[in-house]
């Protein structure tokens, strides 16, 4: 089984690890965080390098050694890839039977259809949605709704390769690492937003100033 929690992490702050945390205890199985190597052309491209932010990963990784660990797929490569190439890689890899699970949130589940080659998504992984409870699944489009809406499922523990969309009940904390650089250009305090140890990583490499 292999549980993935993809995202920039520029950088990683207690909002993500207490939801691969919280993922890790539902599953009972490791998360793997899998750093981006790039962005989207619409998005900002990561300040930290990937090189920092696997350093700033690695911190947390050793802390949560039971539920935390680091996958360096993208790690090699020089350009955004798509969810959609990263997972087919990863087939690739690990073959087709291994039960594959995609950690999001459910604001990116009711816009899944807008991700690079959607449908064949459902083919390669389950997905893993933390949400509020009673999180409003209608704002989804109609075709979207027809083929998420079967998949659904609170089962934990049935262990399917692919197709699955679980719901858990997690309560988001409401932290970004955009804001937490917003504090950090400003020299406005970020404790409690990340670990101590991503703190000091921050100050050491003068990170987001």
């Amino acid at each position: 089984m292999k549980i993935l929690f993809g995202g920039t992490f520029d950088p990683i702050h207690n909002g993500h690890i207490a939801l691969a945390r919280y993922i890790s205890q539902q599953f009972n199985h490791h998360v793997s965080l899998l750093p981006l190597n790039g962005v989207p052309n619409y998005k900002k491209p990561p300040l930290a390098s990937l090189t920092q932010r696997l350093a700033m990963l690695q911190l947390i990784a050793n802390q949560y050694p039971e539920q935390i660990e680091i996958d360096y797929s993208e790690a090699g490569l020089t350009e955004y890839s798509p969810t959609v190439y990263t997972l087919q890689r990863l087939r690739q890899k690990y073959g087709n039977e291994m039960p594959f699970y995609f950690i999001i949130g459910g604001d990116s589940l009711v816009t899944l259809d807008i991700w690079d080659e959607w449908q064949k998504l459902f083919g390669l992984t389950n997905f893993i949605v933390a949400a509020r409870p009673n999180y409003p699944l209608n704002k989804m489009s109609a075709e979207l709704q027809q083929e998420v809406m079967p998949r659904i499922t609170e089962n934990t523990q049935q262990r399917t390769a692919n197709g699955r969309i679980i719901m858990t009940h997690f309560e988001p904390i409401e932290l970004s690492s955009t804001m937490i650089r917003a504090h950090v250009a400003r020299q406005t305090s970020i404790a409690g937003m990340v670990d101590g140890k991503i703190q000091e990583y921050i100050n050491e490499q003068q990170l987001y100033r």
